[in-house]
């Protein structure tokens, strides 16, 4: 039996709302339990040591506005103290 295009190309919105939905909760549970079960941890969550550059570069840029923060409330401290 093929694959049906269809489904290959439907969103998990689609799925959801238009086979899902209409499940009952017992079977809507069965099957959250399924796909759950059937997902390795390591495939949602990435626990690499190593950072990446997005990494570098979001570190980087909270840095910087938490900096700049701190700079702005001492000078308003030192302008009104």
């Amino acid at each position: 039996m093929g694959v049906n295009n269809t489904m290959v190309q439907a969103t998990a919105e689609t799925i959801y709302n238009e086979i899902v939905k209409s499940l009952p909760p017992p079977e809507r549970f069965k099957l959250a339990t399924l796909i759950l079960n059937d997902i390795p941890p390591r495939a949602v969550v990435d626990y690499s040591e190593e950072w990446t550059e997005e990494d570098y570069r979001d570190f980087a840029a909270a840095s910087w506005a938490y900096i700049t923060q701190r700079l702005e409330e001492e000078e308003q401290d030192a302008a009104t103290g």
